[in-house]
């Protein structure tokens, strides 16, 4: 198996670093650190492409200051675009909000981990058989634990990664249904601390979670 997706079946755990302002996202990425995280993204913003150099910048800091100690990945990749920025600034995962068959291709070519966004069954199958090494659920509002489950009985096989409402209360029974991991991001990334730059909580917030794991 792939140490990378061989380390994050063992640690579950991808935290969204949405909106992060570049100069604070190495401080952020140091405390996820020291709670425990070891994956993290930072999405592209879709309506501002004045802003995908700047997203880039902030992987390749995270990667210069921390090294193969955190994996990060590029987030909402939708274009060839994006794509080459995220693998020029080093990242490891790309992660899509739908599934491109043309991005799959792409990433794996590249030698990097692909997590295209599915919603019903057949698009995770055929992302799954397209070479994709991990499939977020998209948007995780319309998949409920009962429907993970079902989906589970006959598609066990489908490395998911379940996104959104995940919490330190209830990662337990989240991971129970069977998925191999969870993306999170407002109940580690908590917008009040990171206002007041309050790395000590994020790293509290991350252990919480963390400490759930088995």
């Amino acid at each position: 198996m792939n140490q990378f997706i061989k380390e994050f079946y063992e640690r579950k755990v991808i935290v969204v670093c949405r909106g992060i302002a570049e100069e604070e996202i190495v401080n952020v990425a140091k405390a996820l650190y020291d709670g425990g995280i070891r994956f993290m993204e930072v999405p592209f913003h879709q309506a501002d492409p004045s802003t995908f150099t700047s997203t880039a910048g902030k992987i390749k800091a995270v990667k210069n200051a921390l090294g193969d100690k955190m994996h990060v990945g590029a987030g909402t990749v939708i274009t060839m675009e994006q794509f080459c920025l995220a693998e020029k600034a080093g990242a490891e995962i790309i992660v899509s909000p739908t599934m491109e068959e043309d991005m799959i291709t792409a990433t794996k070519k590249a030698g990097l981990i692909s997590m295209p966004g599915c919603t019903t069954p057949s698009e995770m199958t055929k992302a799954y058989q397209s070479g994709a090494d991990l499939i977020k659920l998209f948007p995780a509002s319309m998949v409920n634990l009962k429907v993970i489950k079902e989906i589970r009985v006959p598609l066990n096989h489908l490395p998911l990664v379940c996104f959104g409402g995940v919490s330190a209360e209830n990662i337990k029974e989240v991971l129970e249904t069977g998925v191999v991991g969870v993306g999170m991001a407002s109940s580690i990334l908590d917008q009040q601390a990171l206002q007041d730059k309050d790395y000590a909580k994020i790293t509290a917030l991350a252990k919480a979670v963390t400490e759930q794991i088995n």
